[in-house]
């Protein structure tokens, strides 16, 4: 029996990480247009990547400190924007997280 070289790895993992890329682009795009829905396209992006991916986690730190910085504005209506985006991402978070764990057992 052979075993699976590093070689034979790699094309794979850069062909999912792609994808992975090109699905999260869909998912932002798709939450800031109105005319396709985002969630698909990150839950797709968050299973082809993993949770654990070092690039997802930075864009999702980048995220947060988003977030923070617009609760924390100045002016009063960037502050209720703020806060409206942060409770819809904490709802979405909460939703999304189990079914993240069960489909990253699932595939594994």
């Amino acid at each position: 029996m052979q075993s699976i070289t590093s070689s034979a790895i790699r094309p794979a993992r850069l062909i999912r990480r792609g994808l992975g890329f090109l699905f999260l682009g869909v998912g932002i795009a798709g939450a800031l247009l109105p005319i396709i829905p985002g969630w698909p396209g990150l839950f797709v992006a968050i299973l082809l990547l993993g949770r654990r991916d070092p690039a997802l986690r930075k864009l999702h730190l980048v995220g947060r400190r988003g977030l923070r910085s617009l609760r924390t504005a100045r002016a009063p209506h960037m502050r209720r924007i703020g806060r409206w985006l942060s409770d819809q991402y904490v709802g979405m978070r909460r939703s999304m997280t189990p079914h993240l764990i069960r489909a990253e057992k699932m595939f594994k």
